[in-house]
């Protein structure tokens, strides 16, 4: 970073629950909806507009009052008089009372030489924060006049940096939350299509000087597609109803056999297809649905791929896809292009179609492009919208839990109080009285309901992986879970960080607590060790016993208890493989197997 700027850290949405935690949540959920909603209406203003260039000042102040910021700027790259690689400000916006850059010749431009570290990661995909410190010199069009602080984000066409979009506050310090960041990317993405499609209007326009008609009517054609399909988006709320619409629409304009989405499902690192056509008609492969993202052919020949690429069947006869070979050989096919949808700077799916005849146009074809980006702009609404509800689960489960510590702990608390006071009575003194062994019975059944409260506003509490990471919530839970002269409970596992997802261990880290909470009840344990391991390609989770052991099956107990059978569906959710092994005095094994994050 250049010395004179400092960046700018997310906001953290992973302190304990509290309501102002609460409160930044709901705040976030809500810029993050005006975002959305005005990069939707931003995308009908672009797509209807005759000029895009000049649609875009308006644009950028719908998303600038959406955003809550002072002035958003466009900049795009150029060749500067000596070959010089340049940031030049083409178009902004500006709240009242805020300088812009327009108006001074002398920062409406800069040499991405200066701003190396800045650059390489605007190049590498990854959009910057920036807090201006007091007393510094200013930076030119990449700082921006009276910047306090910046969020600049990336622009892309076809896998090719372009541009940047830079969004400023002026007045105030404003930290800017992951969930926000995310949406002024896709926000920044919808312009840079817009650009692009300025510029295949652009050859458009060249073209129609020697087309014919009837190229004319195929191109109108084209776009009704793409309009079409842009107002589909906005409105649909499913991504495989979505994604099967735009590849009919898709096979049908490039006259393809078939066609297929493929999607990176990042939470399972899986590669899996969203839509498939075959013949005019959506329809389930006849092939594998899914491959996994570590160690897959189709991983290695196109996790990398930046731009469209051309595929004759048969002159590569190794199977990219479990089952698609066969699938082209009956089709009878000829050859297939594979568009990636790239967002970022990196790949998180493929358009491919398959044809019964060559088809080298079609990899150039403009239309494709537009397509694929259509397709990924559908992953990241998509991915936001589960983001947005994911949030709204987390808040709803730490609410449930508020209620329960100030409900119903509090009135086990409460009843454990009257008893203490009744116990007192000359009455109830008397050891082996009936109504001394009546109280006693109550005040044990009143202390299993509080604990069970207790243990539920556990397991509702949100903070404990976000906060310290899984092995200190591991190694707290194994102290806490530690009776002298009972149970000895340990951890195995020192200086692990798996750099899964924080919803991932956080579910391991229920796992462990429902696992120890069994052994401890059930099991009569002396000692449970809880590890966490590394396996190669996989981290392994397991909480470990000397007790009972069970006297039937693990898996017919499995199927009958709510505890195993949560446990099992909770590991199932966030991609791993759940193990439980037991037998009749050998105590008892609970295992969840997770596949590597990719790098």
């Amino acid at each position: 970073m250049s010395a004179n700027l400092a960046p700018l850290p997310l906001e953290d949405d992973s302190k304990p629950p509290c309501a102002e935690s609460l409160s930044r949540a709901n705040e976030s959920l809500q810029a993050r909806e005006r975002l959305l909603t005005a990069t939707a209406r931003a995308s009908r203003l672009l797509l209807q507009a005759p000029d895009v260039r000049a649609a875009i000042p308006g644009v950028l102040g719908l998303i600038g009052e959406a955003a809550h910021v002072d002035r958003v700027s466009l900049l795009e790259t150029r060749i500067g008089p000596h070959g010089e690689p340049l940031l030049v400000v083409v178009s902004e916006w500006t709240a009242d009372g805020v300088p812009p850059h327009l108006h001074d010749v002398t920062q409406c431009s800069c040499d991405e030489r200066q701003f190396t570290e800045v650059c390489a990661e605007l190049r590498a995909g990854r959009s910057v924060c920036f807090s201006r410190r007091e007393g510094t010199a200013q930076l030119g069009a990449i700082e921006g006049v009276g910047t306090r602080t910046k969020a600049i984000v990336p622009i892309f066409v076809a896998g090719e940096f372009t541009g940047i979009v830079g969004f400023d506050n002026t007045r105030q310090h404003r930290a800017i939350d992951a969930a926000e960041l995310a949406a002024l990317e896709t926000a920044a993405g919808v312009i840079g299509a817009a650009l692009h499609r300025e510029r295949l209007v652009d050859d458009v326009r060249r073209e129609r000087e020697h087309a014919a008609e009837e190229r004319a009517a195929d191109l109108a054609q084209a776009n009704a597609v793409i309009r079409g399909n842009l107002e589909r988006l906005a409105g649909e709320t499913d991504l495989h109803s979505f994604m099967g619409h735009m590849l009919l629409e898709a096979t049908r304009q490039f006259d393809a056999m078939s066609g297929v989405v493929i999607v990176l499902k990042e939470t399972v690192q899986e590669w899996r297809i969203v839509a498939h056509v075959r013949d005019g008609q959506l329809a389930q492969p006849s092939y594998a649905t899914s491959v996994p993202v570590a160690g897959s052919v189709f991983t290695q020949r196109f996790a990398d791929l930046r731009e469209a690429t051309y595929l004759v069947v048969g002159n590569d006869e190794t199977d990219i896809w479990p089952g698609v070979l066969a699938f082209h050989h009956r089709q009878g096919a000829v050859s297939s292009v594979i568009h990636p949808l790239m967002f970022g700077g990196r790949n998180v799916g493929f358009l491919a179609l398959t044809f019964s005849r060559a088809a080298v146009d079609v990899q150039r074809s403009g239309l494709l492009v537009a397509l694929a980006q259509q397709a990924t702009l559908a992953v990241q609404l998509t991915r936001l919208a589960y983001s947005a509800k994911e949030t709204a689960v987390l808040m709803e489960r730490t609410r449930i839990g508020q209620e329960i510590h100030d409900g119903l702990a509090q009135a086990f608390t409460g009843i454990l109080l009257q008893l203490g006071a009744v116990e007192e009575f000359p009455s109830c003194r008397k050891r082996g009285s009936e109504l001394a062994l009546t109280l006693s019975r109550i005040r044990e059944l009143a202390r299993d309901g509080l604990a069970e409260a207790r243990r539920s506003v556990m397991a509702l509490r949100l903070d404990q992986t976000r906060r310290a990471g899984l092995e200190i919530a591991l190694r707290q839970l194994a102290d806490r879970s530690t009776v002298p002269g009972g149970v000895t409970c340990t951890f195995a596992g020192a200086g692990i960080v798996t750099g899964l997802r924080p919803e991932h261990e956080h579910e391991l880290l229920r796992i462990a607590q429902e696992a120890l909470s069994n052994a401890v009840r059930h099991a009569k344990p002396r000692t449970v060790q809880i590890t966490m391991s590394d396996e190669g390609a996989y981290w392994t989770l397991a909480v470990s016993d000397d007790g009972v052991g069970m006297q039937q099956a693990p898996e017919l107990s499995a199927r009958e208890g709510f505890g195993l059978s949560s446990m099992r569906q909770r590991a199932g959710a966030i991609g791993g493989e759940w193990q439980i092994e037991s037998r009749p005095g050998k105590g008892t094994r609970v295992s969840v197997r997770m596949l590597k994050k990719a790098a």
